[in-house]
């Protein structure tokens, strides 16, 4: 990845270091920061205080941005001074194999795209989240929000802070003209980890930023779906310890309550709900459709 950047326009490279990487040794033009440990999403907010520059290129350490991606989220976010992130389209690639693998909805496009096919505007999409991997971000936009809500660890951190940004009078876009790649591996991922993330977070940003009465409406159905998803995953465990966490460890979101108005709500959520009540329906048709012998 870090060769990647070197033909592109970046004027500095920070990387927060989970653990020991011999790669990093004697890399000249990068700043490595050694926390000593994972610091999950924690570790993107340690690197956006140590920047230098206003806008922040936010890149895993399996993704980079193909030519002409940073010069259009730059440029918009150039244009537009309330822009406060700019997401670009993540093409998922299959490390082992080396092709793209299928779009649909688990791809970040199906769900930032919100279920459209057709082309974007040069403005781009209004957008309810952004992959943290494949964005630039406003770097006083950020830090005016205490950048990612650090006890998600990870999962739903950017669906988090792009509600608090929207809250604040910031924007949201994606700009599927400019292209990551993320080199997925599926070995060696820990999926019942990330279903587990997955339900605790999802509960938690509910209690934090919704209503009541939209909350009691929007968690059954989310953690319905979830559950399926878990199911077919074979990981009803992660389901199951995801829902008890959420209220295990509610110490870690206790005084954070901020139900937000009802028009900047549905503003962030923009047709989420709608999008996993058509994908809930096709999951259970097909649990419930008779499989051939």
């Amino acid at each position: 990845m870090l060769d990647a950047l070197e033909q592109l326009p970046v004027d500095e490279v920070i990387v927060v270091e989970n653990g020991p990487n011999k790669e990093l040794e004697g890399r000249d033009g990068v700043r490595v920061l050694k926390p000593g440990r994972n610091l999950g999403i924690m570790g993107r907010n340690l690197g956006a205080r140590e920047a230098s520059n206003d806008l922040l290129l936010m890149l895993d350490d399996d993704s980079y941005p193909l030519p002409g991606a940073i010069e259009t989220l730059t440029e918009a976010l150039r244009e537009d001074p309330r822009l406060a992130v700019a997401a670009g389209l993540v093409r998922d690639v299959d490390l082992e194999r080396g092709t793209e693998k299928e779009r649909g909805s688990d791809t970040f496009d199906y769900w930032l795209g919100r279920g459209q096919t057709e082309s974007a505007p040069a403005s781009g999409l209004p957008s309810f989240f952004f992959p943290e991997g494949a964005s630039v971000v406003r770097r006083e936009a950020f830090l005016e929000v205490g950048g990612f809500f650090e006890p998600f660890f990870h999962t739903c951190a950017g669906l988090d802070i792009a509600t608090v940004l929207l809250g604040r009078g910031w924007d949201v876009r994606y700009f599927p003209s400019a292209r990551f790649v993320h080199l997925k591996a599926e070995t060696g991922r820990d999926k019942t980890a990330m279903l587990h993330l997955r339900v605790r977070n999802q509960l938690w940003y509910f209690y934090r930023h919704f209503p009541a009465t939209v909350a009691a409406r929007r968690i059954p159905a989310y953690l319905l779906f979830d559950l399926l998803e878990s199911a077919k995953s074979g990981a009803l465990p992660s389901w199951r310890r995801g829902v008890h966490d959420a209220w295990a460890l509610r110490a870690a979101v206790r005084g954070t309550r901020d139900p937000l108005p009802r028009n900047v709500i549905r503003r962030a959520e923009l047709n989420r709900g709608r999008l996993h009540l058509r994908l809930l329906a096709a999951r259970l048709a097909g649990q419930l459709r008779p499989r051939r012998t």
